[in-house]
């Protein structure tokens, strides 16, 4: 083993809150405050089962070691392993919305995991927990493994190097797949695999063989509000297309001599409509703005804002099988095939003219999208849908419509759905609100609508309603299938999908591929000169 010690300094000044009392004192009365503190800090590093463990002393010390070089998620794998989920004290989440959202929970004396009410929607990301058996050792951590012994209990040369057996021992186990479901089944790649990887897409670049590799925004970013640029110059000219596909790399990057730096420093940028002009500062690294999806040696991997991830292989096989088997997929109706949607004047592709359309074809259809509704207490800016229409059977399809274009929009699309249709039928609010708009629709079926959505909220029942998925694709590629999704678009789905069929009860979830009329408007601007 070796052991490193050394020690850290630190200065403190004045807090904002004496900063703020002294813009009020005399430039003589000012209170300025002024320490040094110093800590020590070790690492000790032990050579344990022909690995390498790192355990460390102090404050500082974890920042001293090189990420990079860590087993990715050891703490969180190695304590769910070990502590199973029947003593747990602590967990954070992220939930799969529209808007992410991180949520701590923690208990008053040790419980499982039924008591925390984690729902499959949620990413885990850390545990505090007991080993099992001993109430007196707390294993916590996500990358990094906390140990905590209370009681007589002392920690021992021996215990420790016994331990460290124990921790690599149980990370390699599998038990966390059962035990917590909840436990995100996409791993971060080490940074040797991802290497290959990387070398894997560069091959692909350079060959210009584009067929598995997507490129969008990481973020949902709305193309009515927005186009895209690969430069910013200040004295050239700036091409700016009205959406973004991988083979325009074939003007802005010098394929032939591609490198991971080179694509890793390339930028993409944000062009506003509204301002016409480039926002330098809304922009994203082309590296993270490539979605690519690849097998390797058996073992499936997914390139996604920036980050190589490998997907669990029972993961991987039962979001395939989702897809196959139980999602519900139906051809467009020819009513609805090939509408134009681009705006020549705006020189933007818009969901809305697809919309309208729709309406003006159906005199049954009921426009929602843009309409301005409440759910609870929020603000008034939600939609409930793009389109509510009627079957010849009687049942009422909320039509939910998106480009195809990536995953952040498509999973935008899923996470909406799911949001919009919860509130549909446990949101007083909403449900008045949604009633209000037909009413004041002037559709001649309103009074249908009106006499199948019931004012009283407890006789809103899914199981009355079909969901739609709808997903516009240019009718000059060929036609996208559910099986070619992005992974993590799937994934999103299939969270949705369960949620409202077997939560909620709708009646069904169907999705359509619907091919539109799109044209790739590009523009040369040159930069807005600014006055001196």
């Amino acid at each position: 083993c070796r052991f490193i010690y050394f020690e850290t300094a630190s200065t403190r000044t004045n807090p904002p809150w004496l900063d703020f009392v002294n813009e009020n004192l005399s430039e003589g009365n000012a209170i300025t405050f002024r320490a040094q503190s110093r800590s020590a800090n070790g690492i000790l590093l032990m050579a344990v089962a022909e690995r390498v463990v790192a355990a460390t002393f102090g404050r500082s010390a974890g920042s001293y070691l090189d990420k990079s070089a860590l087993e990715p998620d050891f703490g969180i794998r190695t304590a769910m392993n070990m502590c199973g989920n029947e003593a747990i004290r602590q967990t954070r989440t992220k939930s799969h919305a529209i808007i992410p959202t991180q949520i701590d929970r923690q208990v008053g004396k040790p419980s499982d995991t039924f008591v925390f009410g984690l729902s499959e929607a949620e990413d885990l990301r850390y545990i505090s927990a007991h080993i099992k058996g001993d109430k007196n050792i707390t294993l916590q951590g996500r990358n990094s493994l906390t140990l905590k012994v209370i009681g007589e209990t002392k920690l021992t040369w021996e215990s420790l190097v016994a331990r460290c057996r124990d921790f690599l021992e149980a990370y390699k186990q599998r038990d966390y797949a059962t035990l917590f479901p909840n436990y995100k089944n996409f791993q971060q790649t080490s940074d040797k695999e991802a290497l290959r990887l990387d070398e894997t897409l560069i091959e692909l670049l350079r060959a210009r063989d584009f067929q598995r590799i997507q490129i969008g925004i990481p973020e949902f970013i709305s193309e009515e509000d927005y186009s895209f640029s690969y430069s910013n110059n200040s004295v050239r000219e700036n091409a700016i297309y009205a959406f973004l596909d991988v083979r325009q790399l074939n003007e802005h990057l010098k394929l032939d001599d591609i490198t991971i730096d080179k694509v890793k420093s390339k930028y993409i940028y944000a062009y506003s409509h509204i301002e016409d002009r480039i926002l330098p500062y809304r922009k994203w690294k082309l590296y993270n703005c490539i979605l690519f999806e690849v097998e390797m040696e058996g073992r499936y991997y997914v390139l996604s804002d920036g980050r190589w991830l490998e997907v669990d292989r029972e993961f991987y096989g039962g979001i395939v099988k989702f897809v196959s088997e139980v999602l519900h997929e139906e051809p467009c109706e020819s009513l609805y095939e090939n509408i134009d949607i681009s705006d020549n004047e705006a020189k933007q592709n818009k969901e809305q003219i697809f919309n309208k359309e729709v309406c003006k074809r159906q005199p049954r259809a009921i426009l929602f999208d843009r309409a301005k509704l409440r759910i609870g207490n929020s603000r008034k800016d939600k939609e409930f849908c793009d389109i509510l229409d009627f079957t010849d059977e009687g049942l009422v399809r909320i039509i939910h419509c998106k480009p195809y274009k990536d995953s952040s929009s498509t999973s935008y699309l899923f996470s909406q759905a799911q949001l919009y249709c919860e509130a549909f039928v446990s949101d007083r609010t909403f449900l008045n609100e949604i009633r209000a708009h037909i009413e004041g629709s002037g559709n001649s079926y309103k009074d249908t609508y009106l006499e199948h959505i019931k004012e009283d909220l407890g006789e809103v029942n899914g199981h009355h309603y079909i969901v739609c998925l709808w997903l516009l694709y240019n009718q000059s590629e060929p036609k996208p299938s559910k099986e070619n999704m992005p992974l993590m678009a799937q994934y999103e789905l299939k969270l949705m999908h369960d949620r409202l069929r077997y939560v909620y009860k709708f009646r069904d979830i169907v999705i359509r591929f619907v091919p539109v009329h799109k044209t790739n408007y590009r523009t040369n601007r040159k930069p807005l000169q600014v006055a001196a």
